[in-house]
């Protein structure tokens, strides 16, 4: 067990390594985990750790790096931010290992019998020839497959959070990456990164934008303007915007990504193009009347508030075509008691222009 601490006005990691002995409780969900791991001081003692840790199995010996924490009710913990597996180097540490039940098809018995058998090279019997696993006295090729392929499964996991740490993705952050492309992972994070953004939850353009950096995608990248400007129209939705002017999202993606017009000029014109078969819409221009009656501007939407904004042009149209004998329906409504409503409710309280006519009350 060692514990770096940080130097003044620097955020050092501290390091734990430890034998993971319980799991308490898992979230299969987001990979958070409390855990109990034994860091071989003796004595029996076992710390607590929690964070995101998939993959990681009872048994297995943890190198963590987190910061240290204490909780009310339960005392010191160690928060994890990342983790490595360190494998055993010893015959009765592989034994161990592989008797803790972390491999399926291999209890106690079994790894027992597996590690006279093969001895200190027992892991890289079953990292490189599981074939040779039938040599061991009854280990029948049912009980071999099995074995295989829980170590394959595993290791991919494992491939998959290690690659994803080496590319500064916290542990939280990989599990859901984890979670939502399996084995793919490591591709889609190092060939289509701004995928996470529109695909993982918690992962906004600038999370995956710092994920780009790291596996190399070039700052004037296509894929990482047309990211940028699909942010820009995601910032000004946040803001109460279904559209933006093209001009205002063209001057707002150059100042974001920092690149030149021309080539954002270019991404937009892409993202506005008819989509391929199978492809998902970019975004959707048209032409919409200024709001100070002057000449119409070029709107830029994404498509689901261009949808939104098309099904409910087209109810109001729909009103304004029903007949004016079914208005009086309205005449019994209280409306300012049912405005009053509205405004406690949602905080919004219409302009008077939009208040119902007063021929309907």
């Amino acid at each position: 067990m060692s514990n770096q601490s940080a130097a003044p006005g620097e955020r050092r990691l501290a390091t734990l390594e430890g034998v993971l002995e319980r799991v308490t409780y898992a979230n299969e969900e987001n990979g958070y985990t409390v855990a109990r791991v034994d860091t071989g001081r003796g004595g029996g003692d076992l710390l607590t750790v929690v964070g995101a840790l998939l993959g990681a199995q009872v048994g297995e010996s943890l190198r963590m790096e987190g910061r240290w924490g204490s909780h009310p009710q339960y005392g010191k913990q160690f928060h994890v931010e990342n983790y490595t597996t360190v494998l055993p180097a010893t015959v009765q540490g592989i034994r161990r290992y592989l008797g803790s039940g972390l491999v399926k098809g291999i209890g106690p018995v079994f790894a027992d019998r597996i590690t006279q058998h093969f001895g200190i090279d027992t892991l890289t019997v079953i990292e490189e020839e599981p074939k040779r696993l039938i040599e061991v006295p009854g280990l029948g090729p049912k009980r071999t497959r099995k074995i295989a392929d829980a170590w394959e499964e595993q290791k991919a996991i494992k491939e998959v959070m290690l690659f994803l740490q080496t590319v500064e993705v916290s542990t939280s952050i990989a599990v859901r990456i984890y979670k939502k492309y399996g084995d793919a992972s490591i591709s889609v994070v190092r060939n289509q990164p701004y995928r996470l953004a529109a695909d993982v939850w918690g992962i906004g353009f600038l999370t995956a934008d710092k994920i780009a950096q790291s596996v190399g995608i070039p700052h004037d990248s296509p894929e990482r303007v047309k990211a940028g400007l699909q942010y820009a129209l995601s910032q000004a939705t946040d803001q109460g915007h279904c559209y933006l002017p093209e001009e205002r999202l063209i001057a707002d993606a150059v100042k974001l990504l920092q690149v030149d017009t021309g080539l954002v000029i270019e991404c937009l014109a892409e993202l506005a193009a008819e989509p391929e078969e199978g492809e998902d819409p970019g975004v959707v221009r048209e032409k919409v009347p200024a709001s100070d009656g002057g000449d119409p501007v070029t709107a830029v939407y994404l498509v689901p508030f261009h949808r939104a904004e098309a099904a409910l042009s087209a109810q109001l149209r729909r009103l304004l075509r029903a007949d004016e004998d079914r208005m009086p329906g309205f005449r019994d409504v209280d409306w300012d008691k049912a405005l009053g409503w509205l405004k406690g409710r949602t905080g919004t309280e219409l302009a008077p222009s939009r208040r119902p006519r007063s021929d309907w009350r």
